[in-house]
């Protein structure tokens, strides 16, 4: 028991640039602690930073779900309880508090309880909150009291609490702090600095709906508040971080629009809070109503991250407003906030952008799919391994992209929208999950679910085909598709490329590992292209390749450049030709400044396979920024011409292009790559 709750960490929501973080496994009831439901917490708290202090007195009011005399509550091994009272608020109960293995505290409360009792202990505890010790996670701290600001985070397990993750409760929560303190944190009413005697604060936050509640930071924070569309974004921000605030605002503001446009209404009133915590505890944190971002994410010159934030975001949606019933559902959470991340990104993108955009998490969640299925990756997998975040984040949101592609768009956000109001306040799985889409889809969707979310595995396409000339001097191919699952199901569509840039398509009914094809063309023949728009999660010798990549980009996301540089020298070695490998070698050697390196590799990058076709004009632009970094003028302007000549705008590349022509490259906010 003493293992699971150390090792199984709280599970993010912002990987790359952010990290994450919406809930950890919840250990399971002892068999000592009684089932019981918790109704409401009154807190009052003292953070006390000078002495990295928590003072506090909590009274959790539950319900007895079984006839008992004892009561189990998990709790931060930091704090350490002085007394328990009972229901009149006077009569001291015995109780063991376990500091080191479970971490929880063991009340005897006094007398045997019928079912349905409602019972209120209160607690009175206090601890130093400084280092990860005593809290679930060994090497990052999510709770901490200190001169330079403080944050707790419900899965500190700061205050006595049952069911982690799933038992919801009303809450009023008071923090005294320093005279010059702010403290950042939700409330369903207006928050009023109370004075004390001593020249200190109080500030009480309000939940009268049951959340999952405790997450709060306090500092001497400087303030900035956006207003759009009915919402309000609220920042807190320490000096000195405060530069780039009013941009995350309003980035912000935009995806928590486009979520409630999309899903349905931001579940907690017209308020969301983002703020500030040190490097020492997670990149990134979601509580009911506040998010939560590490100093180096809102100080960094990179280019706000985007695709993280609006993961963060959507987990008010899925995890906060609509919770789980088990840690084995995670797939309800973070695989959809994961795709509602890859919808925002599709509602700024082309449809090649967004293309891309799908190519980018096919690859990702290919890294270790056979690893686990998505059912028992919670079970099987470490929450902060790399194989836990391909699984359940990637190829979970995969997953949601092909059932989009099954049952079609209208369906499928009509499904969206009703399992966010139908489970709003409420715990589900994935079996209600899937009731509910074949409710909506009007069809048997088992195979589906039993092919993609029960089991491991993925289709790896292969044709034999021949060409045939008609009488008319047109072509003809027929041929066979094959593939290794045998309970796969589906339609797949087949592309011909023929010369004069032509393409015919038609689609099959594949039940089982093969089907035959035949397509007309008016060009003569160039290349059969099965699955042409990556409606399917499936391998391929060129997808191994960039599934190796993407491992790359995951270490030049986290600046480990030598890491980076050993798997995009792995991915050449299967295949020498690959232009999106020798693209992003250029990248990073762009990032390290060594610019006669990058233009070696943008120049591989344009004699290679020129897969995807963007890479060219990219290419280019690049090339003419290291070009421009050596006061070479006139070789970076060539290079922008040529950008402009090939007129590919993925991305907005002829913008850029443009903008470099009319002044030269100098060292901007940068991201890993354009892909």
């Amino acid at each position: 028991m003493a293992n699971r709750l150390k090792n199984r960490m709280v599970i993010i929501a912002l990987a790359l640039t952010l990290g994450l973080a919406f809930a950890a496994p919840a250990p399971a009831q002892t068999e000592e602690g009684p089932a019981l439901d918790i109704v409401r917490y009154k807190i009052n708290a003292e953070l006390l930073p000078d002495s990295h202090t928590l003072k506090a007195q909590t009274a959790v009011t539950f319900k007895a779900l079984k006839q008992t005399q004892s009561a189990v509550f998990e709790m931060n091994g930091s704090l350490i309880i002085s007394g328990v009272k009972g229901p009149d608020g006077k009569t001291a109960l015995q109780f063991i508090q376990d500091r080191v293995n479970d971490l929880n505290v063991k009340v005897n409360l006094g007398q045997l309880y019928p079912a349905g009792s409602e019972i209120t202990l209160t607690f009175d505890y206090a601890g130093p909150l400084a280092t990860p010790e005593g809290g679930p996670v060994p090497d990052r701290r999510l709770a901490y009291v200190g001169p330079e600001g403080s944050y707790l985070f419900y899965a500190a397990r700061w205050f006595p609490f049952h069911g982690y993750a799933a038992d919801r409760a009303a809450s009023e929560i008071s923090f005294t702090v320093p005279g010059n303190w702010l403290v950042a944190g939700h409330s369903a009413s207006a928050v009023v600095a109370a004075p004390t005697k001593d020249n200190r604060k109080t500030f009480t936050f309000v939940e009268p709906q049951p959340t999952l509640p405790g997450s709060f930071a306090a500092g001497q924070f400087i303030t900035r508040t956006i207003n759009s569309g009915g919402l309000q974004v609220d920042l807190f921000v320490l000096p000195g971080s405060e530069a780039r605030a009013d941009e995350f605002g309003q980035e912000i503001a935009q995806i928590l629009r486009f979520y409630t446009s999309k899903f349905g209404p931001y579940p907690f009133g017209t308020r969301y809070v983002m703020a500030e915590i040190d490097d020492e505890s997670l990149d990134s944190y979601s509580g009911a109503g506040i998010g939560f971002l590490a100093h180096r994410t809102l100080v960094s010159e990179r280019m706000l991250p985007v695709d993280d934030l609006a993961r963060e975001i959507a987990l008010q949606w899925w995890g906060q407003a609509v919770g789980l019933k088990s840690f084995d559902d995670a797939w309800l959470s973070q695989g959809l906030a994961q795709y509602s991340s890859v919808l925002y990104r599709e509602s700024q993108q082309t449809p090649a952008e967004f293309l891309g955009t799908v190519s980018e998490i096919l690859e990702l969640a290919l890294a270790f799919e056979q690893e686990a299925s998505i059912a028992r990756a919670p079970a099987q997998l470490n929450d902060q391994s790399p194989a836990y975040r391909s699984v359940i984040f990637y190829k979970g949101a995969y997953v949601y992209h092909m059932l989009r592609s099954t049952i079609g768009d209208d369906k499928f956000f009509n499904l969206i929208r009703s399992y966010y109001s139908t489970y709003k306040g409420q715990n589900t799985g994935i079996d209600e999950f899937e009731a509910l889409a074949e409710k909506t889809a009007g069809s048997n969707l088992r195979g589906f679910f039993g092919l993609w979310v029960d089991s491991t595995g993925v289709p790896e396409f292969k044709t034999e085909y021949q060409i045939i000339r008609t009488k008319d001097g047109k072509f003809k191919v027929r041929g066979t598709v094959r593939q290794n699952i045998d309970s796969f199901r589906g339609p797949v569509e087949i592309a011909l490329e023929a010369e004069g840039g032509r393409e015919s398509r038609t689609t099959i009914d594949l039940r089982g590992t093969s089907a035959d094809f035949e397509v007309a063309s008016e060009g003569k023949p160039l290349e059969v292209v099965v699955d042409p728009d990556n409606r399917y999660l499936r391998i391929s010798e060129a997808i191994r390749t960039s599934v190796i990549v993407r491992r790359g980009l995951q270490h030049f996301d986290r600046e480990e450049y030598a890491e980076a540089e050993s798997q995009f020298r792995a991915a050449l070695k299967l295949n020498p030709r690959s232009s999106w490998t020798w693209y992003n070698l250029g990248l990073l050697y762009m990032e390290q400044r060594n610019w006669d390196k990058a233009k070696e590799y943008f120049t591989e990058a344009l004699n290679g396979d020129l897969q995807p076709s963007w890479l060219e004009v990219w290419s280019y632009i690049y090339r003419g920024n290291s070009y421009d970094a050596q006061g070479n003028r006139e070789r970076a302007v060539a290079e922008y011409n040529k950008a402009k000549e090939n007129g590919n705008n993925y991305n907005g590349a002829q913008k850029a292009a443009e903008k470099y022509l009319g002044q030269p490259y100098k060292r901007e906010r940068s991201s890993a790559a354009n892909g």
